[in-house]
């Protein structure tokens, strides 16, 4: 059975022309199913690599890596679905059409062909890895294009009116990589949900948006800025009737919003750990008197604000307390206009790295979601560190760490005054004729 053929002779691969004749040889049967090519970062010895998948009908793709060396390799997974095997199929077939000096060798450097049987016969081998993955008597977890399968052999060893169980693992593997793709990917976080236990993977949800809800210990329901931590599988039974919920496989699920009234009860109703005041609030700090960072790039940055990936790392003094999903402002102080500049969310676990100073210290950095950015100098109004000092005195302003937690009361507070800046902002922009100002000097949207 081969999982990867290996292609020499081609001196310069046209990719172009390839993918062309690949998408034409997969749809000579009347399939109206598409390929798409999605890039990946390149290995070490790579030139390129990309895998090929068809939306609906993929399980794991087929993963084509281009060699500085002219070679190519052509990975079919072991758990790839029929679909995945004809692309494969197609692509080589593609490659020897258009560059016919190539030379295809399986996984031992023999020689291949590719007919009709050959590929039924790899499309069988997969089918007898699925079959051996279920006759055990262990959960498994499956790589997939999206998302990984996780299996539960004992569940489908229940179901009696199913005539072939291979089937449908292989329809469930494709359904979870395809059909939760406009819910929200919950991210994990690893936290210390009692004294009792280490670290446990939490995902918590707040019932704002569709999500999507990875293997997990617990799953964290929000009402408010409560948390209750409920372990995965009594979360899964509590929402067992409810319409929008999905298992997706033995350990993953979907989600959509809920009612929020019946989320309020379904919260009460739950038994789990209750962790008050669950996210935090963080003041991030950009002194321009010793900063680095310069203006002139914190104007670049407001020019990819809106940009998909769009993020910022920033140093953290308390990044043992921070935890995915916090909140933080960013404090300009130092000459000049001072104030909030920046807000937003946690993306990230602290990780160390050099010294922004130089002063060869043990820093450590995390990385930030913005939901707003603010110029210093030209926004139409800015909530200064002045007004800060005035309306919440309990907590330097003007000096500190940059990282430094607030505690909840003063985290309340400011959230609260930042909500009323806002909308004051955009009130004031408006009936002053400022909507050009507003849209260049301040940015923001949705978390």
């Amino acid at each position: 059975m081969a999982y990867k053929f290996t292609i020499k002779g081609i001196r310069r691969l046209n990719t172009q022309r390839v993918n062309e004749k690949t998408q034409r040889l997969f749809s000579h049967d009347n399939r109206v199913d598409s390929i798409s090519a999605v890039w990946k970062t390149p290995g070490d010895d790579e030139l390129g690599r990309m895998t090929l998948v068809s939306e609906d009908s993929s399980t794991q793709g087929v993963t084509i890596k281009i060699l500085f060396n002219n070679n190519i390799i052509v990975e079919l997974p072991w758990y790839a679905s029929k679909t995945d095997v004809q692309i494969c199929y197609a692509y080589l077939n593609a490659l020897k059409r258009i560059h016919r000096a190539a030379r295809i060798m399986g996984d031992h450097d023999e020689s291949v062909t590719l007919t009709e049987d050959d590929m039924e016969a790899d499309w069988s081998r997969r089918r007898s890895n699925m079959e051996t993955v279920l006759e055990k008597n262990e959960k498994s977890v499956l790589a997939g294009v999206v998302h990984d399968f996780h299996i539960d052999p004992g569940q489908y060893r229940m179901i009696a009116d199913v005539s072939n169980i291979v089937d449908l693992a292989f329809s469930d593997f494709i359904a979870l990589q395809w059909g939760c793709l406009d819910a929200s990917f919950v991210k994990e976080e690893r936290r210390h949900v009692s004294d009792d236990e280490e670290l446990s993977s939490v995902r918590v949800i707040d019932n704002t948006r569709k999500v999507f809800i990875g293997a997990c210990r617990y799953v964290g329901m929000m009402k408010e800025n409560t948390c209750k931590m409920i372990e995965f599988d009594r979360f899964c039974a509590l929402m067992g009737g409810q319409k929008e919920f999905q298992m997706m496989d033995a350990a993953q699920a979907c989600l959509s919003p809920i009612d929020s009234d019946r989320w309020y009860d379904l919260f009460h109703a739950a038994e789990g750990i209750v962790i008050d005041c669950f996210r935090k609030t963080f003041i991030m700090r950009w002194n321009t008197d010793i900063s680095n960072y310069q203006l002139s790039e914190f104007e670049d940055a407001m020019k990819d604000f809106h940009n998909e990936g769009f993020y910022y790392d920033w140093s953290i003094w308390d990044y043992q307390k921070a935890h995915i999903g916090d909140h933080f402002f960013m404090i300009r102080t130092g000459k000049g206009r001072n104030g909030i500049v920046m807000s937003g969310t946690i993306a990230g676990e602290p990780y160390p790295d050099e010294d922004w100073s130089g002063r060869g210290r043990r820093v450590y950095y995390i990385r930030l979601n913005l939901t707003h950015m603010i110029h210093p100098d030209k926004a139409p109004m800015l909530f200064t560190t002045g007004e800060l000092s005035k309306l919440l005195p309990n907590f330097n302003w003007e000096n500190g760490h940059s990282g430094e937690l607030v505690d909840d009361s003063t985290a309340d507070h400011l959230n609260g005054l930042f909500h009323h800046y806002t909308y004051d902002m955009r009130r004031m922009a408006e009936e002053k004729g400022l909507g050009e100002d507003l849209q260049r000097y301040f940015k923001f949207k949705w978390s």
